[in-house]
């Protein structure tokens, strides 16, 4: 017998103005109307109140867009998913985070400098597509994945994303996941855990707003970290030279109006700071034309196609923004073993969520469940007493996680598959004849189509 649960009784609801939006194609031009920018990157407000606030926000940042862009600066700004958001609100996004550390044991590394090269660019052999981190604190797993990445491509020949995930749930002795890190913490966890899995088999979920844990088993390791070095500090020659080696992780400050609507150019404003609280990714520098070439996480939508050209010369010891503060790379070990790699802490087993139509029914921890207003069902094993439910099962698609978002009339909460749905047509959950539902502005629910 189904149980019918209502749609509109999700646990884990969602604030429209922090929907994270990661559109691929090219971006918007530098200004556009409040339409064209909601349609754009499909923003929908259901109060008007709320609509007419925002509105006034992304229109004092049109203007903030246009008297900068008239002033004849090196770089230029532009509308992005964050046109709608005050000084005030961008800077709180990066209030509880703050990139200070001891240095390496060590300490930083003395690189030969007595000829530098011109320009390096790692974007064509050692660096993967632009990532996007969404509403969730997690810029340090990033830029930590980017430089093992490139580390890893440079000394073994093979290019292969790395899992923001498994740092985000799995690294918690230093680390905060959402709420901030470091990487040089993050290139010790890898070396400490044993090695780091590929996104394509641990997915990065927690940009939407659904967090898991860390599983019983992390999926097969496929890069390693063996050290890592910290570069001297407010030194451009030493990290031009540490970006002779491969991509560096470096940490800016990213709170100011400066990269909230950066489009392109060179960014040489001293005005962003140099109070650390946003972790990237150095993947090159051009001397000739005075930049350094940084890799962002906020999709591509953002800069130019999701980077950012800063200036190399600067007034502060510290370089534009701070960059040349707390630079650091990892050094990349051996491939890994065989074998599943163990996690560090305990999980849900991930057997749940079955299609009751193939199984006959659902185990006894289950219910079949058929959601009003939604085709298809699934079953639904119940939330424990923190509100946690299992993880998905093997093979699911990127951004499918096991989320306690369902209630009863009663009170008894149950878990779904929660999904980003598609705005063009059904999207497929990774599980045969398992398709993402639109439950909720930006948020899905996966169910058999039988």
């Amino acid at each position: 017998m189904m149980l019918l649960l209502l749609a509109a009784a999700l646990v884990s609801s969602v604030e429209l103005t922090q929907v994270t939006v990661d559109i691929s194609h090219q971006p918007l031009p530098e200004v556009v109307s409040w339409v064209q920018w909601k349609d754009h990157f499909n923003m929908k407000f259901e109060k008007k109140l709320v609509e007419l606030q925002r509105f006034s926000v992304f229109q004092k940042n049109i203007d903030k867009i246009l008297q900068h862009n008239a002033e004849g600066h090196n770089w230029r700004m532009g509308v992005n998913q964050f046109t709608h958001l005050s000084e005030d609100e961008w800077a709180a996004r990066f209030s509880n985070i703050t990139f200070k550390h001891k240095p390496a044991p060590e300490g930083p590394t003395k690189l030969e400098v007595s000829a530098p090269l011109a320009s390096v660019d790692w974007r064509k052999t050692a660096v993967t597509d632009v990532k996007n981190q969404g509403s969730c604190g997690s810029c340090w797993a990033f830029s930590t994945t980017g430089s093992v990445e490139g580390a890893w491509a440079i000394k073994h020949g093979e290019l292969v994303s790395l899992s923001e995930e498994q740092l985000v749930q799995c690294d918690t002795k230093h680390d905060q996941g959402c709420q901030g890190g470091l990487m040089d913490y993050a290139f010790e966890y890898i070396n400490g855990a044993g090695g780091i899995t590929d996104e394509a088999d641990y997915p990065y979920t927690s940009g939407s707003g659904v967090r898991g844990r860390c599983p019983n088993s992390i999926p097969q390791f496929v890069a390693t970290v063996s050290s890592y070095k910290d570069v001297s500090p407010d030194n451009a020659l030493q990290l031009q030279a540490a970006l002779a080696l491969g991509p560096v992780s470096i940490a800016v400050e990213a709170d100011k109006s400066a990269w909230q609507s950066y489009r392109s150019g060179v960014m040489d404003s001293e005005s962003c700071g140099t109070q650390l609280d946003h972790g990237v990714l150095a993947v090159g520098y051009n001397t000739a034309e005075n930049y350094w070439i940084v890799k962002n996480s906020w999709g591509t939508s953002w800069g130019e196609s999701g980077y950012i050209r800063l200036g190399i010369s600067s007034s502060s010891s510290h370089g534009i923004c701070g960059l040349l503060q707390q630079p650091s790379y990892p050094i990349v070990g051996d491939n890994p073993g065989p074998g599943p790699s163990p996690g560090p802490t305990p999980g849900p087993s991930g057997d749940s969520y079955e299609d009751p139509a193939t199984t006959g029914s659902c185990a006894d921890n289950e219910v079949a469940v058929q959601i009003q207003g939604i085709a298809g069902d699934f079953c639904s094993p119940m939330c424990d007493s923190h509100g946690d439910c299992p993880d998905a099962p093997a093979g699911v698609a990127s951004g499918v996680t096991g989320s306690c978002a369902l209630q009863t009339s009663s009170g008894d909460k149950y878990c779904a598959l929660t999904c980003q749905p598609s705005y063009i047509g059904s999207k497929s959950c990774g599980l045969a004849e398992c398709t993402c539902k639109r439950a909720q502005m930006g948020v899905g629910l996966c169910t058999y189509d039988d």
